[in-house]
């Protein structure tokens, strides 16, 4: 599994849609498992990326995504406080979009956090208290597509960092293993 983490990261590294290639693993340079390379994704997955400042804005992506939503929307969030996101993920849980978060700690202390603001829009909200930071910044898209990549919820990361993002539509196997991690994250957070 680890090897499918460094498939992913290779996206961001040329090419965004091209995998690594036998002349890395050749100068010992493995990003990839030999075997992963040319399966790490399904034939059918799609991908939008997103680089701040100077590229597609992340948080443009991730507003339109959750538009799009129609079925659920799940969010696993190191910081959160991003007005934009928030009023899209609250008009998705308005639309009836089953909308679930989870938040780390240091949300529930931020002055400018989207944790009550969720919370007051019925949103569950749940904090993931267990490991040191809950790093974690994903998005999955009604099961079928995920958002991930080092892009805070902030508007600290879309105006005033280096960001990066990347969306994954179509891998079931890709979104079931989010899905799965978010599922296990969720079991062992307290509600907010």
């Amino acid at each position: 599994m680890k090897y499918r983490f460094f498939s992913v990261l290779c996206l961001c590294i040329g090419n965004p849609l091209a995998y690594a290639d036998s002349s890395l693993v050749a100068r010992g340079q493995r990003l990839l498992h030999p075997q992963d390379s040319a399966s790490a994704f399904a034939p059918s997955a799609s991908f939008k990326i997103c680089f701040v400042p100077n590229g597609r804005s992340c948080q443009d992506l991730l507003v339109e995504e959750i538009n799009n939503a129609r079925r659920s929307l799940l969010i696993q969030a190191y910081s959160f406080t991003s007005a934009p996101i928030a009023a899209a993920v609250k008009n998705a849980k308005e639309r009836g979009v089953d909308v679930r978060v989870i938040l780390d700690k240091s949300q529930v202390s931020q002055r400018y956090s989207s944790a009550t603001f969720l919370r007051n829009a019925a949103i569950p909200v749940v904090i993931d208290t267990r490991p040191a930071i809950a790093h974690n910044k994903v998005m999955i898209f009604d099961g079928a597509a995920v958002f991930t990549g080092s892009f805070n919820f902030t508007k600290s990361a879309q105006e005033r960092n280096a960001e990066n993002g990347i969306l994954i539509r179509g891998d079931e196997k890709i979104v079931k293993a989010y899905v799965d991690n978010w599922n296990e994250r969720c079991k062992v957070s307290t509600p907010y």
